[in-house]
C-alpha cells in the first residue's frame, strides 16, 4: 500500500472493477480514470433502492395483511433505501474509485506533458501530493 492510498481502497477498487458485481448496471460504470459523479451515484442508488424498496414493500404488505398493523407509504421503503445506498456508496466505493481516478488522471496528464511516465514513489520517501 502506498502512503498516498487509504487502507481499504485497493479492496474496494477490486470489488468495483469486477464486472459481475455491477450486473445489469455495468453500462453505468465509467472508465477507471473517470470520476464517478454524484448524479451517477444517485441514479445507481435510485435504481437499486427503488427495486429493493418495492420488494420490501411487498413483504411489508404481506406482513401487514397477516397481522393487524397498518402498512406504510409505498414510497417510504424505496426512499430510505435510496438514501442509504447513496450515502454508503459515496463514503466507501465511490470515494475509493474517485481517489484512484484522480491519481490516474494526474499520471496521464504528467505523461502527456513530459512524455515520461511518473516515477513510482520509493518506500523511504512519501508520495508526492
Amino acid at each position: 500500500m502506498s502512503s498516498g492510498n487509504f487502507g481499504g481502497d485497493d479492496r474496494l477498487n477490486q470489488f468495483s472493477d469486477n464486472d459481475e458485481m455491477w450486473g445489469p448496471l455495468l453500462f453505468l460504470r465509467p472508465e477507471r480514470h473517470r470520476v464517478i459523479s454524484a448524479g451517477r451515484v444517485l441514479v445507481l442508488a435510485s435504481l437499486l433502492g427503488g427495486f429493493y424498496g418495492m420488494l420490501g414493500n411487498v413483504i411489508l404488505a404481506l406482513l401487514a395483511r397477516a397481522g393487524s398493523g397498518g402498512k406504510p407509504s409505498a414510497l417510504l421503503m424505496p426512499a430510505i433505501l435510496t438514501f442509504m445506498y447513496f450515502v454508503c456508496a459515496r463514503l466507501s466505493i465511490v470515494a475509493a474509485w474517485n481517489r484512484r481516478a484522480r491519481l490516474m488522471s494526474r499520471r496521464n496528464d504528467w505523461f502527456e506533458i513530459t512524455r515520461r511516465p511518473l516515477p513510482a514513489p520509493r518506500d523511504d520517501e512519501p508520495a508526492a501530493q
